[in-house]
């Protein structure tokens, strides 16, 4: 239990120390005067707190629940809230990292039913597990936010689109606070920090050595492909059970993507290996083992990114015939191939278009193309684009769904 006074403290403190011009525009829009609860979730430092302040910077209660003086705040301690916003004058309540206290969704839900206008954030999908969906079945709306994607960071750097600028978020990334600063060491830090504080300590695992192994092996890997049997065993993790359920958290923390091979059957999806995307390639470099600089499987994520932000169902094709990085599927139906290859050339060009033309089998697509890091042509009626001219759009924009 925390008492009244301390947290009216903490949030005057949370507020007087609030830099806004910081944040730029970003793709995603906060709805303003929605009447359902509004959860933005994605991985920890993407910005999630500093959106939700930009949107109501003279309107909203902003309480952050990672500050160490309300580590007793308890689901008792919520009435406070209500009371500090219509003592303080607040039309909205935004409160950040919410998942830390138990039974929030009690409140949110309490909340809704008096029609006043909740926002939270999270660093964790499990905020949306099944408990919550029957709490607020049909009250909520999410909203995923990522690390910054090549247009918003063409907006922070003041850059315009082409090679250049495509090289520089290439090396860089999109984490915010990196890009300010660029300290090579925050990028390390970073990935204990959320193996840390949103999976051992959220799931009380003790053994937290072996989930940083885990997470450098997983940085070590994009763009592969591997079996949870594989990686207990390169781990020396005994069990597969165990395997299975860290990959899950460090999957909740948005840490990573463990994506499945396409197959109409789902026994089989679960049986394939899997392949592996960072949240960020900038922060998976950081924290490889790697001795090769590996381009096309670098490139390879940021394509998946750009996907993942428009898409959940996203797929890897493979079979005797051919192979595609990418198959998109929405509404139940497969509407996209997407392959990925650093440069076309003559030794690879045939089995790229090989790929995307048996993924095209796979279902009715809209569209496919091959993304290079700087070609662009069309060959056997297959288009080669560049990355930083196929990312100017939203994918869903460009398939033409938005």
């Amino acid at each position: 239990m925390v008492s009244k006074d301390t947290i009216k403290e903490i949030i005057a403190d949370q507020s007087r120390y609030f830099v806004s011009d910081l944040m730029i525009k970003r793709e995603i829009n906060i709805p303003l005067g929605d009447k359902r609860v509004i959860i933005v979730t994605g991985v920890r430092r993407s910005g999630k707190s500093m959106l939700i302040r930009k949107s109501f910077q003279e309107d909203g209660m902003y309480l952050n629940f990672e500050d160490p003086r309300l580590v007793s705040f308890d689901v008792s301690d919520f009435p406070k809230l209500e009371d500090l916003q219509e003592e303080l004058g607040y039309k909205v309540m935004l409160l950040d990292e919410l998942q830390w206290v138990e039974g929030w969704e009690i409140f949110a839900r309490s909340l809704h039913e008096k029609g006043k206008h909740l926002y939270i954030t999270g660093s964790n999908a499990s905020m949306l597990s099944r408990e919550l969906g029957t709490r607020l079945t049909g009250r909520y709306k999410q909203i995923e936010l990522f690390p910054f994607s090549y247009l918003e960071f063409l907006d922070l750097k003041q850059m315009t689109p082409g090679k250049d600028s495509f090289e520089s978020y290439f090396e860089l990334g999109g984490f915010p606070e990196y890009l300010q600063h660029q300290d090579p060491e925050y990028l390390r830090t970073l990935l204990r920090d959320i193996i840390t504080r949103d999976v051992a300590v959220r799931r009380n695992i003790l053994n937290e050595m072996q989930l940083v192994r885990l997470g450098v092996f997983l940085c070590s890997n994009i763009g592969k492909e591997l079996s949870y049997n594989r990686m207990g065993q390169l781990l020396e993790i005994k069990s597969v059970r165990t395997v299975i359920d860290y990959c899950d958290y460090l999957e909740e923390s948005y840490l990573f993507d463990l994506i499945p091979l396409y197959a109409t059957s789902i026994r089989k999806q679960i049986a394939n290996p899997k392949k592996i995307y960072a949240i960020d390639p900038a922060l998976a470099v950081a924290n490889s083992i790697s001795f090769t600089k590996d381009l096309g499987r670098r490139l390879e994520n940021f394509v998946y990114l750009q996907l993942r932000r428009s898409f959940t169902e996203i797929y890897y094709f493979k079979t005797s015939s051919g192979e595609c990085d990418f198959l998109v599927k929405w509404n139940e139906v497969i509407i996209a191939a997407v392959q990925v290859c650093w440069k076309v050339d003559e030794e690879n060009l045939q089995r790229e278009i090989k790929g995307i033309e048996e993924a095209k089998k796979a279902g009715n697509l809209i569209k496919s193309c091959i993304v290079t890091f700087d070609q662009e042509d069309i060959i056997g009626g297959v288009e080669l684009i560049p990355f930083w001219k196929w990312a100017q759009e939203k994918a869903d924009k460009w398939l033409g769904l938005a």
